[in-house]
């Protein structure tokens, strides 16, 4: 009984190393693609919205890591996500979803740091 338990095991987790790389693509893909679906929902309504938008997370996204480098926050995403909403409160851009926001963060660091 041990011996097949400890064979199952092996299949297992050779099996789960197999498919964390394929698991993490797929999971990548579907970000962007959700990422994507709303920009354009975003782009069709408020044209000028998607601009601003994209400077607010590229910005946002670099000051995280810009900030994290030099020792001076520890959570990139939350910083991240706290300039951009900033950004884009300052521009007038007070309503912009959530889920937006941070789909556009992550796809942004996808975009910056695709490895």
């Amino acid at each position: 009984m041990n011996e097949f338990v400890n064979i199952l095991q092996q299949i297992l987790m050779g099996l789960l190393v197999a498919l964390v790389p394929v698991l993490t693509k797929f999971i990548i893909e579907v970000l962007v693609a959700y990422k994507n679906k709303l920009l354009a929902e975003i782009e069709n309504s408020k044209p000028e919205l998607r601009w601003v938008l994209d400077e607010a997370v590229d910005i946002a996204v670099r000051a995280a890591e810009q900030s994290n480098l030099a020792g001076f926050i520890e959570d990139k995403k939350q910083y991240a996500f706290q300039i951009a909403q900033q950004y884009l409160d300052d521009h007038g851009w007070n309503e912009v979803n959530i889920d937006v926001l941070e789909a556009a963060i992550e796809a942004e660091v996808l975009k910056q740091f695709p490895k």
